[in-house]
């Protein structure tokens, strides 16, 4: 049961993120500010593995993902974030992330570092959850309708 409801809800938060990931890519063939300035693919960073694999695999070619947070063991409310994390994140131009105190680093890398034509996507924010709230939106069947509705 635990694998079925983690696989389905998977595909559905691809399909929620093929969307946000799919205008990105238009946007990107079409010179706004998301689109890289170097020619190269869209540059991607995700807060968490589970988002960045995700996002990989929608965009394909169209796309370079660093995810940032990798080690199954690692708790993404504690981790520290490095030099490196920062340089993704100022290089980036589409970060997902999760939200709702599960990543508050990596907002904390993008306030340090503002970027006009950076877009962001933080599921917290579509879903209404703040810190506080349940921030594990990948095992909620209704959350991640709500993230597949976008």
């Amino acid at each position: 049961m635990y694998d079925t409801q983690y696989q389905m809800t998977l595909t559905i938060s691809a399909r929620a993120l093929a969307g946000a990931i799919l205008f990105s890519i238009a946007l990107a063939g079409c010179g706004t500010p998301a689109a890289s300035t170097s020619g190269t693919n869209l540059q991607v960073v995700a807060g968490q593995n589970f988002w960045g694999s995700i996002a990989a695999q929608l965009g394909g070619t169209h796309v370079s993902v660093t995810s940032i947070v990798t080690n199954p063991n690692a708790d993404p409310h504690d981790y520290e974030s490095n030099p490196q994390d920062a340089r993704a994140f100022a290089t980036a131009n589409y970060v997902i992330l999760n939200g709702a105190g599960y990543d508050e680093w990596a907002s904390k890398l993008l306030a340090g570092n503002p970027n006009p034509g950076r877009r962001v996507f933080t599921i917290a924010d579509l879903l209404h959850q703040k810190a506080g709230d349940n921030p594990h939106f990948w095992y909620n069947p209704s959350w991640v309708d709500q993230v597949a509705d976008i």
